[in-house]
C-alpha cells in the first residue's frame, strides 16, 4: 500500500524518549521507548509491502536543532520498521515565521509530495503552533482533490514534571479534523439556525 507520513519535526534541543500508552485499540504501539509517537504506532502497523514516503517538517533559524531531531526521526523509523516496508525520506523545510508566504510556501510543497489515492497518516506532536493548521489544510485539499485516504492524525499526550514527560498517550486527531468538515457542510444563512444545524450535526 502507498502511504505519505508527514511529520512535523521539533526544534527543540532534547526529545527525551518515552514509552506511549494506548487506550485505543485501534491504535496498537510499542513497548519500546521512542521519541516520535508515531513511530511507536508504526511498529505495530507497517506491512512488508507498504511503499511509504516520509515528509519530515523542518523549521530554519539560528537556533533550531531540527537537523538533529530529523537524523533522530530517521533512526528511530528504520528502527522500527521491524517488517522491512520500502521508506523513502523527505525533508521539507522552511523558515520559522508566520509570514503568509511561508505558510503558502509549506502547504504547497507538502500537496507537490502526495500521489493521488494514497494512504497519509500525520504527526502533529511537535512542531510551531502555525504547522497543525498548514498540515490539516494540505490533508483537506488531499482527500478532497487528489482522492487520498487520511488514515491517522497522532498526538503525543504527556504531563510534564520537572521538564520531563510522563502519563504520555497516543491519541488520534481525526475526529478534530473532522470538524472542519462539519462546519463546511451547513449552508445557512441565519446565524440561530445555523447554530442549531451545526447541534444537530455533532450529535450524530
Amino acid at each position: 500500500m502507498k502511504k505519505v507520513i508527514i511529520c512535523s519535526i521539533p526544534m527543540k534541543k532534547d526529545v527525551d524518549k518515552t514509552v506511549y500508552c494506548s487506550n485505543d485499540k485501534a491504535l496498537p504501539v510499542t513497548d519500546r521507548p521512542v521519541r516520535y509517537s508515531i513511530n511507536a504506532f508504526l511498529e505495530k502497523t507497517l506491512k512488508s509491502d507498504d511503499e511509504v514516503k516520509v515528509l519530515m517538517l523542518a523549521k530554519k533559524d539560528e537556533y533550531s536543532f531540527s537537523e538533529q531531531n530529523m537524523k533522530f526521526f530517521v533512526d528511530e523509523l528504520n528502527e522500527s520498521n521491524v517488517v522491512g516496508a520500502r521508506i523513502e525520506f523527505k525533508t521539507i523545510d522552511t523558515d520559522f515565521s508566520q509570514e503568509r508566504s511561508v505558510h503558502e510556501q509549506l502547504m504547497s510543497r507538502i500537496v507537490d509530495e502526495i500521489e493521488p489515492e494514497t494512504h497519509i497518516l500525520a504527526d502533529i506532536t511537535y512542531g510551531s503552533k502555525d504547522m497543525p493548521i498548514v498540515i490539516f489544510t494540505a490533508l483537506s485539499f488531499a482527500e478532497k482533490f487528489l482522492g487520498c485516504d487520511i488514515d491517522n492524525i497522532i498526538y503525543g499526550q504527556a504531563n510534564f514534571v520537572d521538564g520531563k514527560a510522563v502519563n504520555t498517550k497516543i491519541c488520534d486527531m481525526i475526529p478534530l479534523y473532522a470538524l472542519s468538515s462539519v462546519t463546511n457542510a451547513i449552508r445557512c444563512v441565519e446565524p440561530e439556525k445555523a447554530k442549531q444545524m451545526l447541534k444537530t450535526l455533532l450529535s450524530i
